[in-house]
């Protein structure tokens, strides 16, 4: 497989500013990796770095981390990966035709999967470690608050472990009927009871709740819908200031724990439950790819909450 010198890439510039340019192919040491980006889920970090959240955005950047692709070359010391391996990993870089990553980090996609499916592989692994976090089991009744790409991955991957008492709560319409076409019960924030004090609970608590949604609103209410001892899991990046209740969580017992990146074995785990015919691929891809030009309109769209499933990018 012969690589240009030069290949398309969405560069950051800055806040709200992308630029579709070309620029050098990365070149490779002994033990990295060139590989051709077939596609790349567009992430929730995606849409905080490009619109100036918490300061994540370094100018001249390629982001996008959600790739999928095909081996392009190898340094003179791998061993391990052949030109025209199918292969998913974590290096950020994937809004681009090319991107390079060290032949350790790198995951084999399994022969029968095509690539649109593998790119959900890293959102899934962050998903499964949620719910590793989590401690949830089959018995559980969990809130998910957030029905967007995480929550959904979120909702595949408990109900793969065998749960089946899973309420998703999202507050925009268009985003119910892929929740439901998931076999789960949807409701709104403002559906959930509220409780007056912190010596009170819900009158149906959830053992778990997984926020997904990265909203203030969200945190603070899925704090309030929890059993005695029960645990908030935070998986939704959140820079807004949360009002933390603490006699809610000394009366209540309850744990607020966090998840970032994923398990031991997460992506292992996340391309062994793609590869069960069963698993949900069509209903939590969104149906149609974004071109390098339309992902500044897609994030605007995300960041409306007006896209329910994961939108793929790809060059073409």
């Amino acid at each position: 497989m012969s690589t240009p010198d030069v290949m398309r890439a969405v560069v950051y510039r800055g806040i709200e500013q992308l630029d579709e340019t070309s620029v050098p192919v990365p070149t490779l040491s002994d033990h990295e990796v060139l590989v051709r980006v077939a596609y790349c889920g567009v992430c929730g970090t995606d849409i905080h770095i490009v619109f100036g959240d918490g300061g994540w955005g370094v100018p001249g950047s390629i982001y996008g981390h959600e790739w999928s692709g095909v081996v392009a070359a190898v340094g003179a010391a791998v061993g391990r990966w052949e030109v025209g391996d199918k292969v998913v990993g974590p290096a950020s870089g994937g809004f681009a035709e090319f991107l390079k990553e060290h032949e350790d980090t790198l995951y084999p996609v399994p022969p029968a999967m095509d690539l649109r499916t593998a790119a959900l592989a890293e959102p899934l692994a962050v998903a499964l470690h949620g719910v590793t976090r989590s401690g949830a089991t089959s018995s559980d009744r969990v809130l998910i608050t957030g029905g967007g790409p995480i929550g959904l991955l979120t909702l595949a991957a408990l109900q793969d472990r065998g749960l089946t008492d899973v309420t998703v709560s999202e507050p925009v319409p268009e985003r119910h009927a892929t929740v439901e076409r998931l076999g789960a019960t949807v409701t709104t924030p403002a559906e959930l009871e509220n409780v007056k004090s912190y010596l009170d609970t819900v009158s149906a608590p959830y053992d778990v709740v997984i926020e997904c949604s990265g909203t203030v609103a969200a945190t603070t209410q899925g704090l309030t819908q929890l059993r005695r001892g029960g645990r908030l899991v935070i998986v939704g990046s959140n820079f807004g200031t949360v009002p933390l209740d603490p006699l809610r969580v000394l009366v209540q017992e309850t744990e607020i724990v966090g998840s970032a990146e994923y398990d031991d074995h997460g992506f292992e785990d996340a391309l062994d439950m793609l590869s069960d015919d069963a698993f949900p691929h069509g209903v939590l891809l969104e149906p149609t790819d974004t071109t390098f030009a339309g992902l500044m309109p897609l994030l605007h769209q995300m960041k409306r909450g007006a896209v329910a499933g994961k939108p793929l990018v790809v060059s073409a």
